[in-house]
């Protein structure tokens, strides 16, 4: 199957993003991948939540929002682009860093549980479990509290951002039932399952076969779940490798009814 959109896209709006992270270079990224559906997913907090960090507090709806008429006016109908966000998860909260009336803006919200490099107390990296723990508990979170209803798809799960050691390990640690009851969760709710093709980015097709994130793709689908794909963008060069997503769908046998109904 060929996979043609990319729902977690990074511009220059994003703190952590590159100068070249512009629209105008991802349009010319999609028109070359032959890419229908682009979702733009600036890194987003809330302002009127609190417990925001030094780099989440300027990433409020009013900044992510100055891409919107540059969004609109670029939108074609055989090209269609998304306004969305990497809203985060709130430890504090027990939940999404955003509110209703806030999520009703966006085309599409993703959420990461594993953005443990911001939001999990160091002291939680070892031992391995610890940190396995925090994910855990923060993909159930972001599931049951209220705002789960606006999010489309878990950004990168279990994937941790940064980590200082392999973080194939905490997916590995996971035992296959525990995964089976968040991922039978997940499809009640009606949320997708990012695969985030950075983990991927410049790997053989036999290294990416061997990667830890196949086996928990393949007991999500196993519980019904639905699939997104992205590329984590930062910056223009993340796409040289998108023909990654196409790989990923072959290794694991997904066909159109396995795609989240925004991007099919």
């Amino acid at each position: 199957m060929h996979i043609t959109h990319d729902f977690h896209i990074h511009t220059d709006l994003s703190l952590c993003a590159g100068p070249t992270a512009t629209l105008e270079n991802y349009l010319a990224a999609a028109d070359r991948l032959g890419l229908t559906k682009l979702g733009f997913a600036n890194h987003f907090w809330d302002a009127a939540v609190p417990g925001a960090n030094d780099f989440y507090v300027p990433q409020n709806f009013e900044h992510v929002a100055e891409l919107l008429p540059a969004l609109r006016a670029a939108s074609r109908p055989e090209r269609k682009l998304f306004f969305g966000c990497e809203c985060e998860y709130d430890p504090a909260g027990h939940g999404v860093a955003c509110t209703e009336a806030a999520a009703e803006r966006f085309d599409f919200m993703i959420v990461p549980n594993s953005h443990t490099h911001m939001m999990m107390p160091p002291a939680l990296y070892h031992p391995y479990e610890k940190h396995a723990e925090f994910m855990l508990t923060a993909y159930e979170e972001i599931l049951t509290c209220p705002v789960s209803r606006y999010v489309t798809a878990m950004a990168h799960p279990f994937e941790a951002v940064c980590c200082p050691y392999d973080n194939g390990i905490l997916i590995d640690l996971i035992p296959d039932d525990r995964y089976r009851r968040l991922f039978d969760l997940t499809a009640e709710k009606g949320v997708a399952v990012e695969i985030n093709l950075s983990a991927m980015h410049e790997k053989t097709p036999e290294e990416i076969a061997r990667l830890p994130q196949l086996r928990l793709f393949r007991l999500a689908r196993a519980c019904g779940c639905r699939f997104l794909f992205g590329s984590d963008a930062h910056d223009d060069r993340k796409h040289d490798s998108f023909g990654n997503a196409d790989l990923v769908a072959g290794l694991l046998d997904l066909t159109e009814d396995d795609l989240a109904p925004i991007a099919r």
